[in-house]
């Protein structure tokens, strides 16, 4: 028996995401015995699954409390009913107390990559639990080549235990655009060209770098910068860095969008640029090339291996040169067709059924 830890469900962002998109693949297989834990107010999320395959956990209404059910109540429960099950965590952190056999996933190990972006509490806490947990799991699920030799970097006797597993991802770029859910402005922010960034705001995303490349090149094309995405840990040197440079009617920030919002973006700009220093995967990059958009990131990390082409990338520390590659793809027509159609190829080797299958395979042998 498999028991898929989905408390993250309720998490926004790529975790809870994935959460869902596995829990959901891997029980409609029906391959094995598979129960998913949820919280009780996600119950309606999970009406696939029949109510006797689902472990409901009451009182669940922030992370402090899922953590402490996680760590502490969860493992007790399922060794006293299931002890014979498996438990798969699929957020890095194993639980201390846990005497079944566990798998966790592992997205990243930014915490360790990119100290000076986590504050001191965080990255003690965060190494404390996922050194912990890397040595007690039984299999561990890189979602990327990049994040299983940043592992085996810095966990090298956990070598044996890893296996990649890509990703999914939610290609919405046919479904249709509901406008009860776009705000009133909306279409005032689409009226005119523009190049997109999707983003939490935060220095590893290194919108700022984008914003100084978009500067250099201002005066040369039609184009607005649009960023979309909440702002995150230390993100007012962004906007200080936009009054700084008179780009205010320029640079929009939209903050929050809602899925409709980010349709509407992704199919109507003319080119998406995502800058980041560091990431495990990357979801908006190819939700962007899923839309048609045509598509540059960071040459760094899991980025290059996720879209597959090296033209599609350049150096995040280079501002001239992200300048001139946002200048070469949207004044040359012929490229920007060439990109579109890589990335409706590329894209192809994503998905949420795909990974499942595979993650089935690991439960199966483990």
């Amino acid at each position: 028996m498999i028991i898929f830890n989905a408390l993250q469900t309720s998490l926004s962002g790529g975790i809870g995401r994935y959460s869902y998109e596995v829990a959901k693949g891997v029980y409609n297989l029906k391959e094995i015995d598979f129960k998913i834990v949820i919280r009780e107010q996600d119950i309606d999320k999970f009406n696939f699954a029949k109510k006797e395959d689902l472990i409901i956990m009451k009182n669940i209404n922030n992370s402090k409390q899922r953590n402490y059910v996680e760590q502490f109540v969860l493992p007790k429960m399922i060794y006293e009913k299931y002890p014979d099950a498996i438990i798969h965590y699929p957020d890095t952190m194993a639980p201390i107390l846990a005497k079944n056999k566990v798998i966790i996933t592992i997205h990243d190990l930014a915490f360790k990559a990119l100290k000076n972006e986590f504050t001191l509490k965080t990255r003690l806490w965060k190494n404390f639990i996922t050194d912990f947990s890397v040595k007690k799991a039984d299999k561990i699920i890189a979602i990327t080549n990049f994040t299983k030799s940043e592992i085996e970097k810095y966990y090298p006797f956990a070598k044996e235990k890893i296996n990649v597993i890509y990703n999914g991802f939610n290609d919405f770029s046919k479904d249709p655009i509901n406008e009860e859910n776009l705000r009133k402005d909306f279409e005032n922010i689409i009226s005119k060209k523009y190049i997109l960034t999707v983003s939490t705001i935060s220095p590893r995303k290194n919108i700022d770098g984008l914003i100084k490349a978009f500067n250099l090149i201002k005066a040369q094309i039609p184009h607005n910068l649009i960023i979309a995405g909440k702002n995150g840990w230390n993100y007012e040197h962004v906007f200080k860095l936009v009054d700084e440079l008179n780009l205010k009617e320029r640079v929009i920030f939209t903050g929050a969008v809602t899925d409709d919002e980010l349709k509407l973006l992704y199919k109507n700009a003319d080119l998406f640029v995502y800058p980041s220093y560091y990431e495990g995967f990357g979801l908006p990059p190819l939700e962007a090339m899923a839309c048609g958009c045509p598509t540059l990131v960071s040459n760094l990390t899991s980025l290059p291996e996720v879209v597959g082409n090296e033209e599609m990338t350049f150096d995040p520390y280079d501002e001239k040169e992200i300048a001139m590659k946002i200048m070469y793809i949207v004044n040359n027509n012929l490229i920007l067709k060439t990109f579109i159609e890589n990335s409706l190829r590329i894209v192809k080797r994503f998905n949420w059924d795909k990974c499942s299958y595979e993650m089935l395979n690991i439960y199966l042998t483990i």
